[in-house]
């Protein structure tokens, strides 16, 4: 059951009891340095133990059919394989290395020949990240086409006569969204056309001989000023973009597929105040179109027609007949498969892939289903970018993408576990892993006892909050505390989850309407709450999680940069900035009392945590400590980890703490000195 809260305004100054004394604190009491190490500290005696693949998996987020081979784009395994399944023999008969970690556009040319894929750039994975396999060749080798820096891409169509359209998220200081055309005749690569400025993506691409059809939306990075659902139609000769959006979408927050059904009909998924819907567009006077209720909410995706009727994947696996006006559930009942991608129909079954590395076939007849295993067929299963990390009663657990292993402390036995989507992060609690589930899912709880390899749903989050940040628990008010960020709307919330009484209370932006809640730390029953928003300071609150009201707050960072570590030892507060700034707070006074750069250990994200009397911080680079008197930095371990999440460490009953270095999961043993 969910309580959800008001929004709550922020306090004022004076409600802090300290609006003259701050400055002055400022000036007298903060110890400022740069370095890392206090002169004389002592250096502990450290032990690493390398555990091997924090998580094993193969798992994918693009599948596309070419003929009689289904061909699937892992993610987040080093490196990308782009694989082809071939239905007639039910075995993997090519493997194509590619850049990057993952991508979600798999599209074939009209002939079959070539099979083209966009895919995000990163310094550690550099491209060039748009490229084509040549499928008329064995193995399907991979033609490199063209860079597309600064892009992580999410649309891609190929029009009749071979030009490539491609947009998605633009990762350069230019945000408005630009959609791209690339010749493959001519290897040339030029932005055509910005449909909507104010949205964050381009989401869904089409592609005719004289038209394409341009989804746009607001679903990651958005602001309050951020434009909602937007549906496009670009002349190709002249470039010129009008909306043919319908009314009733106005209100989502995307347009999340779209087809081209044939010369008089434009097929689109979006969603309306009734739930989502299929809008049938007449492409000759698109104020003409007629709409299809699924009774579902979310938006559907991988849209298909054939003989006659639509499929998508909607909450499952949906059909719908608009001979009869009625939508058929064809999900396979009796097993959990997680996160489906791609959709198509051969010889009457229909054919998805759950990202557990299974291939589905769909009777589309009896509704009978069979399951392929990708992994005996020969998908290359490799080593996962971390998600999250966490240790208690005797397991280790590392979150990837779509799997979360549990490593058996005393045995060294592994278990992978069926998870959807991404746990962002775990805390375990008398026993139990609960897992905060991306995208939307919600707090999913594991005991090893019971549950075998499938957590279980015990409660969904609340409408819009979709990103899991941090998971802690809270001994004293017997609470599961959870902070999540809204990617639609801006701000964020604090969850509440009582594991007795199976209660879910939610404060909807307790910071402000524009911070999410980044990090949590909680003592001796008062939460703390980090908050993080584009190009401004994060700001940390104190919290009451049982009446969900706001007790102070402050703002300790200097930089422009969120919070995203929180540790409480004693009467300090330690608050870590994005890129490493560090600031002590005096939870008497509620003033700063030490400030201190640590960019060099932290490049990008750090988080904290508390055990045996001194604060522990980690990041992709290090694994390191803070003197409790000087606050002076003492490094214990480069790590250099291979993070998808935000980088942390556990420590479990034995003082033993777990990191990941590179990909793999490591013990590290600390001295008491």
């Amino acid at each position: 059951m969910t309580v959800q809260l008001p929004s709550l305004s922020r306090r004022s100054l004076l409600q802090l009891g300290l609006a003259g004394g701050v400055a002055c604190a400022l000036g007298a009491s903060i110890g400022a340095s740069s370095g890392a190490f206090a002169s004389g500290s002592a250096t502990p005696a450290v032990t690493v133990t390398d555990l091997g693949p924090g998580v094993t998996a193969f798992t994918h987020a693009a599948a596309t059919r070419v003929g009689d081979t289904v061909y699937i784009a892992s993610r987040n395994i080093d490196p990308l394989r782009i694989i082809g399944f071939h239905i007639p023999t039910g075995t993997v008969t090519s493997v194509t290395e590619a850049p990057g970690i993952s991508t979600q556009l798999l599209v074939p040319d009209a002939e079959g020949r070539y099979l083209y894929a966009a895919i995000r750039q990163y310094d550690s994975a550099p491209g060039p990240g748009l490229i084509r396999l040549d499928l008329s060749r064995p193995g399907a080798p991979k033609e490199d086409l063209h860079d597309m820096p600064a892009l992580d891409p999410y649309a891609l169509a190929v029009s009749p006569d071979g030009v490539l359209y491609f947009g998605g998220r633009e990762m350069s200081k230019d945000l408005r969204p630009r959609l791209r055309r690339f010749d493959t005749s001519t290897g040339v690569l030029d932005e055509v056309a910005i449909p909507d400025p104010q949205a964050t993506m381009i989401r869904a691409l089409a592609a005719t001989a004289d038209e394409v059809y341009i989804g746009t939306g607001s679903v990651l990075n958005a602001l309050l000023t951020s434009s909602k659902a937007g549906l496009w139609v670009m002349d190709r000769a002249t470039n010129a973009v009008r909306s043919i959006l319908p009314p009733e979408f106005a209100a989502g927050v995307e347009v999340r597929d779209l087809i081209v059904v044939d010369e008089n009909t434009l097929c689109v998924a979006g969603v309306t105040p009734q739930g989502a819907a299929l809008a049938f567009i007449d492409r000759a006077d698109p104020s003409s179109y007629t709409l299809a209720y699924p009774g579902r909410g979310g938006s559907a995706k991988n849209l298909v027609h054939a003989g006659g009727r639509f499929y998508a994947l909607l909450a499952g696996v949906r059909e719908y007949d608009p001979a009869t006006g009625a939508f058929r559930d064809l999900t396979p009942k009796g097993v959990e498969l997680g996160e489906l991608w791609g959709l198509f129909v051969r010889d009457g079954k229909l054919w998805t892939v759950s990202a557990f590395a299974l291939a589905v076939e769909i009777d589309l007849v009896t509704g009978e289903h069979v399951l392929h295993d990708l992994i005996d067929a020969g998908a290359p299963a490799g080593a996962l970018l971390a998600m999250s990390v966490a240790a208690g009663a005797g397991g280790v657990y590392v979150g990837g993408t779509n799997a979360v292993s549990r490593r058996d402390v005393s045995t060294g036995a592994v278990t992978r576990l069926y998870a959807g989507s991404e746990a962002k992060d775990i805390a375990v609690v008398d026993g139990v892993a609960y897992f905060g589930q991306y995208s939307g899912v919600g707090i999913l709880r594991h005991d090893p006892a019971v549950d075998g390899r499938w957590p279980r749903l015990v409660e969904k989050f609340p409408a819009g909050q979709n990103r899991p940040h941090q998971v802690v628990w809270d001994d004293v008010n017997g609470l599961l505390l959870l902070g999540l960020q809204n990617d639609t709307q801006g701000g964020g919330s604090l969850l509440a989850y009582d594991p007795v009484a199976d209660i879910l209370t939610a404060a909807i932006n307790p910071i402000d309407a524009r911070q999410m809640v980044r990090s949590v730390a909680t003592h001796d029953g008062v939460a703390y709450l980090g908050g993080d928003v584009t190009g401004g300071r994060g700001v940390v609150v104190a919290w009451n999680p049982v009446t969900h009201t706001e007790l102070w707050r402050i703002d300790p960072l200097e930089d422009p940069a969120g919070v995203t570590g929180l540790a409480v030892r004693g009467n300090h507060l330690y608050a870590l900035g994005y890129r490493g700034e560090l600031a002590v707070i005096d939870l008497t006074t509620r003033t700063v009392v030490h400030r201190s750069r640590h960019r060099d250990a932290v490049p990008t994200y750090g988080t904290l945590l508390v055990s045996r009397g001194m604060v522990y911080g980690t990041s992709s680079a290090e694994f390191f400590r803070f003197d409790p008197q000087t606050f002076a930095r003492t490094d214990l371990v480069t790590l250099n980890g291979e993070w998808y999440g935000i980088p942390r460490s556990a420590v479990d009953e034995n003082e033993d703490f777990y990191a990941i270095r590179g990909r793999n999961l490591v013990r590290i043993s600390v001295s008491q000195r």
